[in-house]
Formats: structure tokens, C-alpha cells, sequence
């Protein structure tokens, strides 16, 4: 950055204000800031007051440093909209997990709710330090240091955004391939969701859970963005309050199971057993809704099983997602290709929209907290497979 006498100065700022009125210099257009940084006794006047000039403790009285920048901080320059929201509009959450929103742009406000990592919302009010965002059922106050705008909101949107398509036909047929002669994959039933991948003239390319592609007629289908979005305080507190009865039965159930046990000294189980040695393997931040895929996905592998095997089915997923090769989510986990058969089928996404039962629920909670039978186990399969390792019993754990 080149400094400045103020002659020299004098003559860029007429320069500037020329450009300003006459068209030759024109910050806007750009989507750049005037920074003026001056400093010794010269005090600055820093447009952007998030940067610092690093040499603003220079004793040098008589000059001045001028400079542009782009602005981060301004509305979108893409054009269009996404999930109902116009870029220019839109804001997303820059944060590891949530941010609280409050009634009022302070944090001695009232807290309303949380705003969740790659959700989005809509500005209805920006200040210089906070937001107020319209996300879902919730609408509060923000700090701006929480919160993504402009371009970089809208590409973290288009990352994130699902696109789904719903059914509304009785039958509808997905296809192998984008004919109407295209070999059968599944049938959709009114009301069906599927995500979207994209369209190919009359038909819309679509993918299952478990990562299978084929194509629908677009005829049949309505095609929708949506982001995720905030909480309110009476959804989180009646959430956790579900989960904590729900924990309460599986204790009940487990303690049951326990005391059943004891009670049988001389087993008639033929199945095959191996000593297990409880360890920590450390725990994992994750929201409510991962443990409840978790434990619809425990139910579907192994609902039958003792519940020391119904936590290492769990402690199998969290294995994965620390290895870093299967996925960065539970979900994504849950969900790979070609890796658990009941995620692929859909019988996982029904379990978790039934409610999985107790002590599954339980079991994956403490999966997430570390518990571990296995060691670092990362598959498992049926005892008859052949497989050494762990049993624990009608699965064997390696």
C-alpha cells in the first residue's frame, strides 16, 4: 500500500470525488469500500471497522495510507433466489454448531431460540452488530459475528440446500433410465419424497438414501428448495424433554433386562460369546436428530439383540465418523453407499419417523458418549459369517 503526502492526498481526493460524481471512480460498482488509514496524530477513518492497518502506530504525523477493499459485508451480487429467499436477503449461520437468537439486539435479551450450523434465514433488519432473521417458525436477533451474508451465503446455501420431489400420483414408477421403457426401480406412493439431482427435459433425475439413481416424469412430481432452519425454545425444550423420558424408559428397560440376567444362571443360549471389556473411545457433540437416526438404525440391525450389541452396533457408526472415511456426520455414515442395508431400503427413515423404542434410543446415546465393547471396531456381521472378533451375541464385531 502506497503512502501518501497530504498534497498528494489532496490531489486523490478530488480525484475520487470526481470519480464519484462523474462516473471515472465508482466503489459501488465494484463492491469495494474507501479505507482511509492514517496515522501518528492524524486520526483514522476506517470505513471497514473490522481490519486494522498493522502500521497504525507509526509516529509518521504527515501522512496518510488510502487504499480499497472489497466489502464482504454487502448484499449478494448473484442474482436470483434459493428456498423462497432472495439472495440479497439471505443469511446462514457461520458457526460449529448454534447460535442463541434473542428478543432484542443484545445479549441480556430474552433467548427465543437457536440458530443451527448451514441453516438459512431471511434479513429483516441488519444493524451495525446484530440481525434480525426470519428463520422458519422463529424470527429474533442475532450477532453479526455469528452470521454469513451476501456471497458467501449464498454459496454455502447452494452447498447445502435440498432439493427434493414430491410425489402426486398414486404410483409413480422410477426408472433406470430416462425412458418410459426404462427398467422399474421402485414405485412412489402420493406423497413420496425423493431427493433431486436434476432434470433431463421431461424427466427429473432423482437419488435414494442409499446413493441409487434413476429418473421420474416430471408431470407427477412438484420440486422444492428448503434450508434448514432455526428452533424455537419451546421445540428445543419439548425435544429434550421427549429424549429425556424416552432415556428414563430405556434406563427401566435396561435395568429389566439386567435383573433377567441374573436370574439365569444356566443359559440354553447356544450362541456363541466373548468376554467384553467396557472402555471410552470419547465423546461426539450431536444434535437430537442424529441420535434418533442412530438408534432407528441400532433397532433395524440389531432391536433383538442384548443391549451391550445394540451400543456396539452404534459404536461401529461413531467408529467410522472419527476414522474420516465413511463420512463427516453421523448421518452421512448412516447413509454411505452400499454400507447398512436397512438405511438403503428406507427402513431406518421409517423406524426414526415411528419413534425408535427405548432402549435403542439409550444405546445410541451411548454410542455418541464413547461407550464402546468393541474397541475401535468399524463392521460386524452375523456370528455364522465366519468372521473373528468380538461376538457379542448373534454378531460378531472386528
Amino acid at each position: 500500500m502506497k503512502k501518501l503526502t497530504w498534497p498528494a492526498l489532496a490531489i486523490v481526493a478530488v480525484i475520487i470525488l470526481a470519480g464519484t460524481w462523474g462516473g471515472t471512480v465508482n466503489a459501488a460498482a465494484t463492491d469495494a469500500k474507501i479505507r482511509v488509514v492514517t496515522a501518528g496524530a492524524v486520526k483514522a477513518a476506517d470505513v471497514d471497522n473490522s481490519k486494522e492497518d498493522p502500521k497504525s502506530d507509526e509516529s509518521d504525523t504527515d501522512t496518510i495510507n488510502i487504499e480499497i477493499v472489497k466489502d464482504t459485508d454487502t448484499a449478494s451480487t448473484k442474482s436470483g433466489s434459493i428456498a423462497g429467499i432472495a439472495y440479497e436477503k439471505l443469511v446462514m449461520a457461520d458457526v460449529d454448531e448454534a447460535v442463541n437468537v434473542r428478543d432484542s439486539a443484545s445479549e441480556d435479551g430474552k433467548l427465543l431460540g437457536k440458530f443451527f450450523k448451514e441453516c438459512g434465514g431471511e434479513i429483516v433488519e441488519k444493524g451495525d452488530g446484530w440481525t434480525k432473521v426470519k428463520t422458519g417458525d422463529l424470527t429474533g436477533w442475532i450477532k453479526n459475528d455469528y452470521l454469513m451474508f451476501g456471497d458467501s451465503a449464498a454459496e454455502l446455501a447452494q452447498k447445502v440446500v435440498e432439493k427434493t420431489a414430491t410425489c402426486t400420483t398414486d404410483c409413480l414408477r422410477v426408472r433406470k433410465t430416462a425412458d418410459p421403457d426404462g427398467a422399474v426401480l421402485d414405485l412412489l406412493a402420493e406423497g413420496d419424497q425423493i431427493g433431486v439431482l436434476g432434470q433431463e427435459g421431461e424427466w427429473t433425475k432423482v437419488e435414494f438414501s442409499d446413493g441409487e439413481e434413476g429418473y421420474v416424469s416430471s408431470e407427477f412430481v412438484t420440486i422444492a428448495d428448503s434450508l434448514g432452519c432455526g428452533k424455537t425454545m419451546e421445540v428445543i425444550n419439548a425435544e429434550e424433554e421427549a429424549i429425556k423420558k424416552e432415556r428414563q424408559k430405556a434406563e427401566a428397560a435396561v435395568a429389566e433386562e439386567t435383573a433377567k440376567k441374573n436370574k439365569k444362571s444356566d443359559s440354553s443360549d447356544s450362541e456363541q460369546a466373548t468376554a467384553v471389556t467396557k472402555s471410552n473411545n470419547g465423546a461426539v457433540a450431536a444434535p437430537v436428530s442424529d441420535q434418533v437416526l442412530l438408534a432407528a438404525l441400532i433397532q433395524a440391525e440389531g432391536g433383538n439383540q442384548p443391549y451391550e450389541g445394540q451400543v456396539s452396533v452404534g459404536t461401529v457408526v461413531m467408529n467410522r465418523l472419527k476414522s474420516g472415511r465413511y463420512g463427516n456426520s453421523i448421518s452421512s455414515v448412516i447413509y454411505a453407499k452400499s454400507q447398512f442395508g436397512p438405511a438403503g431400503s428406507g427402513q431406518v427413515a421409517q423406524i426414526a419417523a415411528a419413534g425408535p423404542k427405548a432402549s435403542c434410543l439409550q444405546a445410541a446415546q451411548d454410542a455418541i458418549n464413547g461407550v464402546s465393547y468393541i474397541g475401535g471396531a468399524t463392521h460386524f456381521r452375523n456370528v455364522k459369517s465366519g468372521y473373528t472378533g468380538v461376538v457379542i451375541g448373534s454378531h460378531v464385531f472386528w
